[in-house]
């Protein structure tokens, strides 16, 4: 074992010997495949029971334990804090070796039932400075460097050439220019994959035999650094976005792999000094307790910074975004009173032209009403009089006359002027 015997995270294994966990590896790229196979040999090597979960996966009353990585990043990742924050309530949580960035109510629950691992001492310190509790967090390695120098030593071999395998995604440093031929072979699977010992296996040893035929790596992939120094590679690992991989190369590689050397980026990756340049000297550096801990004060400072301004960033993002969007609603609010004051009025002016077409229809309709009783009332008085009654014997007669006949009478007794 590379590293020594009271390592907390190896002493924390030794402990759940013989015991039942709840392993939630974390998602991520073919790299994270790679740390949850280191995982699963040490369950094996440990004897430690386990069932595997996805990241939806809710758990109850038991010992958890989150898969080792760098996604607890505030502003950055933050699958793994929700994951924590779904599970604190009930159940021990121990979060294997990780990089860790803010998330202060996420460490708060290391004075609870949480204890994490730091793989590297830029975030054990900052976790500390965010809260957490100095006897629930402790400083390791990340796991994949708990492997035997020889484990992948079915793929040694001399090589040839360069492999230029640097990052494509949002980790990677922007003013590095993607070389032609790079090829990020972490992408070659990426998601919630990794419940299966036999698929990360098989992922990690896929990795293995494409970097196997090459002479050096170039990469800013942290996990394609440490495969590669562990198949004895030349290695020259470059800056990501945030501290990660200057830190670990300090704490973990540069002690162990003296093929590996951490360079920074210019803009074009073929600027950078000859390879063996870089290791001839290299292999003159001592190591100093003094010097580790001045790299260690620095970087701790350069990662407060740098994450200050992402903070001030995203805050001056989101005051934007709300301004933006408290116009668009301001706007929206106005149209929508406007629309509601017009239809008002026309309701009303309509109601209004309604109102009065009715009252003048009820007045006629009034009327109407009045001239007709009235008619029936001069009938029926004209039907009730003695003149209408004597008068029926000559009605009867005039009817019993033919029609030309009644006629001409009429025209004789109103002969026409």
């Amino acid at each position: 074992m590379p590293y020594r015997s009271d390592d907390p995270f190896l002493s924390l294994l030794q402990s759940l010997s013989g015991t039942h966990v709840h392993f939630f590896p974390k998602s991520g790229n073919s790299g994270d495949g790679f740390i949850a196979h280191a995982t699963y040999e040490l369950f094996k090597k440990h004897g430690i029971k386990f069932t595997a979960h996805r990241q939806t996966d809710i758990v109850e009353g038991e010992t958890i334990l989150i898969g080792g990585g760098g996604n607890l990043v505030e502003g950055r990742y933050d699958d793994v804090a929700e994951l924590i924050r779904r599970h604190a309530k009930n159940n021990r949580i121990i979060l294997l070796p990780h990089t860790i960035v803010g998330f202060a109510d996420v460490l708060a629950e290391t004075h609870r039932n949480l204890t994490v691992f730091c793989r590297e001492p830029v975030s054990y310190q900052m976790a500390l400075l965010n809260g957490a509790s100095p006897q629930n967090t402790h400083l390791s390695h990340d796991v994949a460097f708990f492997l035997d120098d020889d484990y992948f030593s079915r793929f040694f071999s001399g090589g040839n050439g360069i492999l230029q395998a640097l990052r494509t995604d949002g980790e990677a440093v922007e003013q590095l220019a993607i070389p032609d031929g790079n090829i990020d072979i972490s992408l070659s699977w990426n998601g919630d994959l990794w419940t299966s010992p036999d698929f990360c296996s098989h992922v990690t040893d896929s990795m293995a035999a494409f970097i196997a035929p090459f002479e050096t790596v170039q990469t800013d992939r942290l996990h394609i650094s440490i495969l590669s120094a562990y198949l004895k590679k030349n290695v020259l690992l470059l800056p990501n976005a945030y501290y990660k991989n200057r830190a670990i190369f300090e704490h973990s590689m540069r002690p162990r792999f003296q093929r590996v050397n951490f360079l920074n980026t210019s803009k074009n990756i073929e600027e950078m000094e000859p390879v063996q340049t870089l290791y001839s000297a290299q292999q003159l550096r001592t190591e100093e307790v003094s010097a580790q801990s001045g790299v260690e004060w620095e970087l701790a400072v350069e990662t407060l910074r740098r994450h200050a301004e992402e903070l001030e960033a995203a805050l001056e993002r989101e005051t934007s975004l709300r301004e933006s969007a408290q116009r668009a609603l301001q706007l929206k609010k106005q149209l929508w009173e406007d629309n509601v004051r017009d239809l008002r009025d026309q309701f009303e002016t309509s109601s209004t032209a309604q109102a009065v077409a009715l009252a003048t229809l009820k007045a006629r309709e009034r009327e109407l009403t009045s001239q007709l009783a009235a008619c029936h009332e001069q009938l029926a008085a004209v039907l009730r009089s003695t003149s209408w009654r004597l008068a029926f014997p000559f009605r009867a007669a005039a009817r019993a006359v033919p029609a030309g006949l009644r006629s001409k009478i009429r025209s004789i007794i109103h002969p026409s002027s």
